[in-house]
Order: structure tokens, then C-alpha cells, then sequence
């Protein structure tokens, strides 16, 4: 099993990437978030930037929300 610590400063992380950020890249998240995000944003519209996808914050942050009230949609393997 994971250390508490280790899993909760990583979803501190991602609650704090777009009060860091201007734009959000996919490649900001860790590897093991990037499932769920795609999942999740299935469907909208994205942006690219530099060669990277965009995702807006309104949309990164309704992410957020979502797993807050439902968890995430794949199981997380924190290494």
C-alpha cells in the first residue's frame, strides 16, 4: 500500500495545477492521472498548444469536481 502522505501531496498537486498555471497541458498531470483525465474529457473540444493539447481550466477544474464526488474512473496505482 502507498504512503498516505505520498498519495495526498499528489492529489494536492492536481487541485493546485491551475491556480500554478495559465494553460494546462496533459503532460502536467503524472502518468498515472492521465487515464482518468482523457476518460473524462472524452468528446470537447481542446486546444494545442506548442504541439501539446490544452485543456481549458473550467474543464480541468469540473475534473476535479468529478473526482471529489465520484472518485476516479480507473484504479490508481501510486508507486
Amino acid at each position: 500500500m502507498a504512503n498516505l502522505n505520498l498519495i495526498s501531496k499528489r492529489l494536492n498537486a492536481l487541485s493546485m495545477l491551475p491556480d500554478k498555471r495559465d494553460i494546462i497541458f496533459i503532460n502536467d498531470l503524472r502518468k498515472e492521472f492521465r487515464p482518468d483525465l482523457k476518460h473524462f474529457i472524452t468528446g470537447y473540444t481542446l486546444g494545442m498548444q506548442d504541439g501539446k493539447l490544452v485543456i481549458g481550466k473550467n474543464l480541468y477544474k469540473s475534473w476535479l469536481y468529478k473526482i471529489k464526488t465520484k472518485g476516479f474512473d480507473y484504479e490508481i496505482k501510486f508507486s
